[in-house]
């Protein structure tokens, strides 16, 4: 039922409950007071006749007194009225036809009579007595008089319900309907800049206000998540990566611009397509199997591919929704092409060196510039796959809050859906209407925690990128650089027990490469995570660090299966790894040691302490030379 129609019968019901109340009260009342007045009307006549006839009481005058008597005429309902002497003798009475007179005054009542006995006095002296009795009207005879009160009252009512009928339905029904058609057209054109009019400061006008706080609110967020959707896809279109999405149906969900280069496609072009669409037939079943095999497993998979006449090293894990229900998985390749020809050139390089090292000066000095660029080259591709790896782990940690407030969106927008049709079908009850506002607030909520920790994490990743790949100098508080490091590299411990804890000074200011330092702090914890920790569930990393006499003391132990004696003379030596032919390149602690002692001034060491595990000392200035001093 409409909320005017429940409006007009409530209107109908108070009226004719005010109407019952009117009646009862007005019928009480008459029974209550029509005997006392009936009363005061008999004692006022009695008091007049009794004056009349004092005169003829004094002097016995039997006729004088039944003429007095006979002005009762006048008024019908008094059917007996009997006048006494001094000596309580009847004297007169009138009222032929009725019950005689008592010979005494006699005060009894009888049914459907009242009787009141007045004294005549003279002079402050009793002479007499009247008796006067009149018959009661019943019920039925008195109400007719009330008639015309009734009738005003029934008017009078009936016109204040009309008024009120009519202020309800521009007060509270219009403004109602009017909410419900908007939040119907918000919902179908999802046209958030729509405002709702307030017409008063009442409670539908605070209900408009709301309404409207809600739509700008919905409108900020929506315009945050297409900034965010943006930022993101600009993100992983300029990674060095190709970086694909697709649903558990083996549709692609998303693509970026380096996987449409290499599969022919523009991205819009690709979204919805399957790998037999865009590739020929053993490749497209190879990547289906491999992607069958990601969703089953919990870390992800690990695999090289040849795709387009190039070599990619491909991470591929499952993405999970917040019922833990695996809805797409994830691809991120890297060009690893450049990195395998530049370690066979560098391998044909080093036996051609070997071969001719006792030759020719000039050759040694030709070989030796070819060494370093292919070293430079190798050196770059490693931080290439290093950040590329951070890509990986930071995309895998955005999918839960961007999982989320797709879940969200999804759910609110159902739930949008489901009120539209109760709006339509005038189902709408109060509690309904703020049950789907609670509703609202909290999927807003939901999105808003999750939007602010998509952000973050972007800022993070944003500024840890940057200063690797621009190896920029600026100051910052080496506390909130270690920190954003740990964050951005929070993924790589997501499916794993290992632990990283950091107890940093927060005074200590630096003005140098930050890149560097960050540069260093991925190398070595990965360095942990694949050798310290390769045998064990659980690990431990700690990160502090001090300053003495301009001088910061940056240490990073782990609580793994430490360093072989034997090994660290030549740790920091390239291409040295204990790992030959599982993957590792050797380049990672030398990257380090490049860095250490060149881009930040300083030093790093490695030791084993009697406990366990590992230690790496970084010592640097808090102010880093010029850049000319460390090229000399």
């Amino acid at each position: 039922m409409k909320l005017q129609g429940r409006l007009i019968r409530v209107s109908i019901g108070v009226l004719l409950l005010g109407l019952a109340l009117h009646l009862a009260l007005l019928v009480g009342y008459e029974q209550l007071t029509y005997r006392d007045r009936i009363l005061q009307d008999l004692r006022g006549r009695a008091q007049i006749l009794g004056l009349n006839s004092a005169a003829a009481i004094s002097f016995n005058d039997a006729r004088a007194a039944r003429e007095n008597l006979q002005t009762l005429r006048a008024a019908p309902a008094v059917t007996l009225a009997c006048l006494y002497n001094e000596q309580r003798a009847l004297l007169a009475q009138y009222g032929a036809g009725q019950a005689p007179c008592p010979a005494q005054p006699d005060a009894a009542q009888r049914a459907g009579l009242m009787r009141h006995i007045e004294p005549i006095r003279v002079q402050n002296e009793t002479v007499g007595a009247i008796l006067l009795e009149e018959r009661l009207p019943s019920l039925s005879e008195r109400l007719p008089r009330y008639g015309l009160t009734l009738l005003s009252s029934i008017g009078v009512e009936t016109l204040l319900v009309l008024v009120l009928a009519v202020a309800l339905r521009s007060r509270v029904v219009q403004p109602v309907q009017q909410l419900a058609e908007l939040a119907a057209r918000v919902t179908e054109k999802r046209d958030y800049a729509q405002r709702a009019m307030v017409l008063g400061k009442d409670e539908i006008g605070a209900l408009s206000e709301a309404f409207n706080r809600m739509l700008a609110a919905i409108q900020e967020r929506e315009a945050a998540l297409e900034d965010g959707a943006r930022l993101l896809q600009a993100l992983i279109d300029h990674a060095p990566a190709t970086i694909t999405m697709k649903g558990i149906d083996g549709r692609y969900l998303l693509a970026n611009q380096q996987f449409a280069q290499l599969a022919g496609r523009s991205g819009k072009a690709i979204i919805g397509q399957r790998d037999e669409d865009l590739f020929e037939v053993p490749v497209a079943a190879s990547r289906e199997n491999l992607d069958r095999a990601a969703g089953e497993s919990e870390a992800g998979l690990r695999s090289e591919e040849q795709l387009g006449g190039r070599v990619w090293l491909c991470e591929r894990f499952p993405l999970r929704n917040a019922a833990n229900e695996i809805y797409a998985v994830s691809a991120i390749s890297t060009d690893i092409t450049e990195q395998l020809e530049t370690q066979a050139s560098l391998a044909q390089a080093l036996a051609r060196v070997t071969e001719l090292n006792e030759t020719l000066e000039a050759r040694v000095t030709q070989r030796g510039a070819e060494l370093k660029q292919a070293m430079a080259q190798l050196v770059h591709s490693e931080k290439l796959a290093a950040l590329g790896s951070l890509v990986a782990g930071i995309a895998h940690e955005l999918n839960t809050p961007v999982g989320m407030v797709v879940t969200t969106s999804s759910t609110m927008a159902d739930r949008a859906r489901d009120f539209e049709k109760l709006v339509a079908e005038n189902r709408v009850s109060r509690s309904g209407f703020k049950d789907f506002l609670d509703d609202l607030r909290d999927g807003m909520r939901l999105i808003e925690n999750n939007s602010l920790r998509a952000g973050r994490l972007i800022n993070d990743f944003k500024q840890v990128a940057v200063d690797q790949t621009s190896m920029r100098r600026r100051e910052f508080a080496l506390d909130e650089l270690v920190r954003n490091t740990l964050h951005a590299l929070g993924p790589m411990f997501r499916h794993a027990a290992h632990r990283i804890e950091a107890n940093i000074d927060a005074r200590i200011d630096c003005n140098s490469y930050p890149g560097a330092l960050e540069q260093i702090m991925t190398n070595l914890i990965q360095n942990a995570l694949v050798h310290g920790f390769k045998d064990r569930d659980s690990g431990l990393i700690t990160v502090s660090a001090s300053e003495s006499d301009g001088i910061v003391t940056l240490r990073l132990c782990d609580n793994g299966s430490g360093i072989d004696a034997q090994h660290l003379p030549h740790l920091f030596d390239p291409f040295f790894t204990t790992r030959l032919g599982e993957g590792g390149s050797g380049l990672g602690l030398y990257i380090v040691h490049n860095l250490a002692s060149g881009i930040l001034g300083g030093k790093i060491e490695v030791s084993c302490p009697p406990e366990g595990g590992a230690c790496f000392t970084l010592s640097f200035p808090a102010c880093a030379p010029p850049r000319e001093r460390m090229l000399d």
